[in-house]
């Protein structure tokens, strides 16, 4: 560094730390914007609130939840596109102004929707890096910061409205502000830096057919359906915005079960749509082989109305890779595999208010992958199930790690609901809860869930290892049969290790008394920074029907 850039260097820091100005407005000389890059969307696609003729708290109540109907009003499509421009921060990296955005989110102990802003830079990897941070907030003061997961290599200092770093690696940070404050999160999506056209030449050699979606916004059509396709990559280029186009009004149940058009009825009738589904998912990747979606494009389903599509279907599919992509407000589960085999999702954030918005399901699925990926949605987040299906349906061979979940309304990691085939061989590995204030049933809804509500199958050798839950509103882990007509049911070589929670809700292990057996062994187990070192009822609630070890 120079010394005219340090010494105005500390000139910047010493009067941000006093809130004389927000940040720098330009470049200050020498910065190295070889090292990284960052996103930005298209003008036409991100407005400020104000330009769209909003305040920010007319934009943030609509994913309310007032107690109407499922899909009017905090359910239904929105009249403006899903992610705005912040208004409550503004981050500059080696002192560049680099766009931060917003979109909706709901906070379940207040039962009102909030935004979550995030920016994202992409970093050469190729040397050793260190970037210099700073966030401002506006409208809030910063007493204290957490930034998640704690395993990151990030120790800001701040003052007032002032945070400033250095970034060392690629991660997720996710920054949490005054402890509880759920309002205003942030997050920092720090990611490899690749040349697009080298990767996409790259694909092209190997032989694949490369759909290039390039940066700016497009309003495309409903639906894109892959099904039957092979040696594919639909590549979504650094800036590109794909938003899903409104087709159907639904406004009840009996809209949700009949509203179809020619186009859809048609790919029915020709077996392009699986799972019983009566309108086409935004993305359809069924019977597909070796089939790639990947790059880092955005696909904003906030026009649609609740339940008018699903995000993505991938199902009776082989050898999938989804990668780089972020889906916004999904009307209806946002990411779900079906009897599919041999898939890796990496780096794909998932953000939604909805009911029922959620995040990745895999279903009856085996050999997959989920890594690096972040969810603040409207339902379960990161789910095994195991629903219908032929004999060989089973979930298999499913692993979550590096993954970051924040949830108002369901569970954050776990098998949840179905389990009508086996399921067996699942991790959940090396994750955080930011916040989990789903408090509508604790028993259904903990933070780490095995809950069985659908019976059919068996549940056997599941590990939670090296999880953080910063702060449960509920309880934290339940391993539990909660179907009333579940019996002889068995879940078998259950492991939590190292985990650590807050939380004011106790450890349940519990069956429904009908002749089910569970077996669930605890090693490393902090609560509020205090071990378990027994199966004390301080920390548990069990029956008769479980075994229990704790180390």
């Amino acid at each position: 560094m120079s010394f005219l850039k340090a010494i105005l260097a500390l000139f910047m820091a010493f009067f941000s730390a006093f809130n004389i100005f927000d940040g720098p407005k330009e470049v200050l000389p020498g910065a190295d914007r070889a090292l990284f890059e960052y996103l930005e969307y298209p003008a036409e696609a991100v407005k400020s609130l104000t330009s769209a003729g909003l305040t920010t708290a007319s934009f943030i109540q609509r994913a309310d939840d007032d107690g109407d109907e499922l899909y009017v009003n905090a359910q239904g499509y929105q009249d403006i596109n899903g992610i705005i421009k912040s208004p409550y921060f503004s981050v500059y990296v080696e002192s560049e102004d680099i766009p931060v955005y917003a979109t909706s989110v709901f906070v379940g102990n207040t039962q009102k929707g909030a935004l979550h802003s995030f920016s994202e830079i992409y970093v050469d990897t190729s040397r050793d890096f260190e970037l210099s941070f700073q966030l401002n907030t506006h409208g809030f003061i910063m007493d204290n910061v957490t930034i998640l997961p704690q395993s990151l290599d990030f120790n800001p200092t701040y003052l007032n409205t002032v945070l400033n770093g250095k970034i060392t690696q690629l991660g997720t940070y996710t920054f949490v502000f005054n402890k509880d404050d759920q309002e205003h999160g942030f997050t920092l999506f720090v990611r490899e830096l690749v040349d697009e056209d080298k990767e996409i030449k790259k694909y092209q050699d190997m032989g694949y057919n490369v759909v290039p979606v390039e940066k700016g916004f497009h309003n495309s059509d409903a639906y894109f359906d892959f099904c039957g396709w092979g040696n594919t990559v639909f590549y979504l280029k650094r800036g590109s915005y794909l938003q899903a186009k409104h087709t159907y009004d639904i406004t009840s149940d009996n809209d949700n079960y009949n509203n179809t058009s020619k186009q859809d009825t048609d790919l029915i009738n020709a077996g392009h749509l699986p799972i019983g589904l009566n309108r086409c998912p935004y993305l359809n990747l069924t019977a597909c082989n070796n089939v790639k979606i990947v790059g880092s494009g955005v696909i904003d389903l906030s026009h649609l109305d609740r339940a008018e599509r699903r995000g993505i279907v991938i199902a009776y599919a082989n050898n999938i890779e989804i990668s780089g992509v972020k889906f916004i407000n999904s009307p209806e589960w946002t990411f779900i595999t079906y009897d599919s085999e041999n898939i890796t999702i990496k780096d794909v954030d998932i953000f939604g208010y909805r009911q029922n918005s959620d995040a990745f399901a895999i279903c009856n699925s085996r050999n997959v992958t989920v890594d690096n990926s972040f969810c603040r949605s409207g339902d379960d987040l990161f789910d095994v199930k195991a629903a219908g299906g032929g004999e060989g349906a089973i979930s298999k061979n499913v692993t979550f790690t590096n993954c970051t979940a924040w949830n108002g309304k369901a569970r954050c990691f776990g098998i949840c609901g179905e389990v009508e085939k086996d399921i067996k061989d699942i991790t959940f590995k090396d994750s955080t809860v930011v916040f989990h204030d789903a408090t509508w049933n604790e028993d259904r809804i903990p933070a780490l869930a095995i809950v069985v509500e659908i019976p059919g199958g068996s549940i056997d050798n599941v590990t939670f290892e090296n999880i953080d839950i910063y702060r449960a509103y509920s309880r934290p882990i339940g391993c539990l049969v909660y179907g009333d007509d579940v019996q002889n049911f068995s879940i078998s070589n259950v492991k939590y290790k190292n985990i650590r929670y807050t939380a004011p809700k106790k450890i349940k292990v519990a069956s429904n008394g009908k002749a089910n057996s569970i077996q669930a062994e605890f090693e490393n187990i902090y609560a509020s920074g205090s071990r378990i070192s027994s199966l004390s009822s301080d920390y548990f609630e069990y029956d008769s029907y479980a075994k229990i070890t704790v180390k």
